[in-house]
Order: structure tokens, then C-alpha cells, then sequence
């Protein structure tokens, strides 16, 4: 193997996959963090909206003030599970998160959870770029009827920073090119010992 072969290696995996993970999950500043405990069919907002869930309970819609200073924000749900009966663990839990500006939906993501009481569960949505201020409600729908149900909390980030593509890019050239000369090199040694003394 060529000298260099591990350094690009090792190069492209920092450059592309590390440096991304590191961008959405290891910076940001907390906002706000909310504990979500209520659940019910329908609630009432502070100016006076009645919002009906047909699907499935909702938690109690969380009022959250955003502005263009805050971007990027991402919504980290955190999921944690007391106790489960046995006929429950492993269940898949599927959620609607959204984020709504009077009526109308910004974001909506599905997300799925793992009925797990051995571990606290992370799930992101957004990232989201806030394009002006404005007071948002962020909603958490349950998808059916729940047996088991986690205890939730909401952490608002902001100023999360957003992964160069050039840099990202540049790490996956430098695996592809590791991949070519690794590739290349195999075939001639393969050839050599297929050679005739």
C-alpha cells in the first residue's frame, strides 16, 4: 500500500463525515429547553385557536419566539422511557413534529422511537433557517394510540453552523482518490502474482 493511501484516508473521513456530524450534533448554543408532559386531543393557544388532533394525542403546542439572529436552530427531542411492559419494548413510536407561524406549517418532519427504558433517545429536527421573527408554535403529534408512553423533552439550539460544501466535498474527493489507488495497486500486485517466473 502506498504511504499516502492511509493519510487520505484519514484526511477524507475528517474533512467529510467528522467534520459534518461535528457541525449538526457538537455546535449551537441553547435557546430553550421544555419539558413536554401534557398530552390531549385538543388544546387552546393564547390567542384563542383550538387545534384538533384526529391522528392521535398531542403534547401541550410549545410558544417559542425565533428570530433570524438564532440561525441556524435545530429542535432536539429527547425521549426517555421509565417503564415498558415486555410486550412493549422494541416498539416502534411514530411522531409528527411541526413548527407552525399563525397558519401556516414551516416545517414537518415524521420521527421515529425506539420503546427503549435502557437508554435516553435523540432525535433532531431541522436543521431550519429562520427567515424573519416571528412567535412559532412547536407541535408534537403522536401517530395512533400509544401504550407506553416517554417522557419528552424539547432543546431549542441556535446558531448552529452550517457545513461547508466545499470542505465536505474535498473529503469525499480524498476517499475516492484513496479508493482509485487502493484499487489500482491491488490489481497490479494481483497481476504480478499471476506472472510467470
Amino acid at each position: 500500500m502506498r504511504p499516502a493511501i492511509p493519510l487520505l484516508i484519514v484526511l477524507g473521513i475528517l474533512l467529510g463525515p467528522v467534520y459534518y456530524a461535528y457541525c449538526l450534533f457538537l455546535t449551537g448554543e441553547t435557546a430553550q429547553t421544555v419539558r413536554m408532559t401534557e398530552r390531549a386531543a385538543r388544546w387552546t393557544t393564547a390567542d384563542g385557536t383550538i387545534l384538533r388532533f384526529s391522528n392521535g394525542l398531542a403534547y401541550k403546542p410549545v410558544s417559542l419566539e425565533l428570530t433570524p439572529e438564532m440561525n441556524r436552530v435545530i429542535f432536539r427531542l429527547k425521549f426517555t422511557f421509565d417503564e415498558i411492559a415486555d410486550t412493549q419494548q422494541g416498539r416502534e413510536l411514530n411522531y409528527q413534529a411541526s413548527l407552525v407561524e399563525l397558519d401556516h406549517t414551516v416545517v414537518e418532519r415524521p420521527l421515529v422511537v425506539e420503546a427503549d427504558a435502557s437508554k435516553t433517545q435523540t432525535v433532531d429536527a431541522g436543521p431550519l433557517q429562520i427567515l424573519y421573527p416571528a412567535q412559532y408554535l412547536f407541535l408534537l403529534v403522536e401517530a395512533g394510540d400509544f401504550d407506553t408512553v416517554p417522557q419528552v423533552e424539547l432543546v431549542v439550539l441556535e446558531k448552529v453552523q452550517t457545513p461547508a460544501r466545499s470542505i465536505i466535498w474535498t473529503g469525499m474527493g480524498l476517499l475516492v482518490v484513496a479508493l482509485i489507488f487502493s484499487l489500482r495497486d491491488a490489481m497490479r500486485a494481483a497481476a504480478k502474482r499471476g506472472t510467470p517466473p
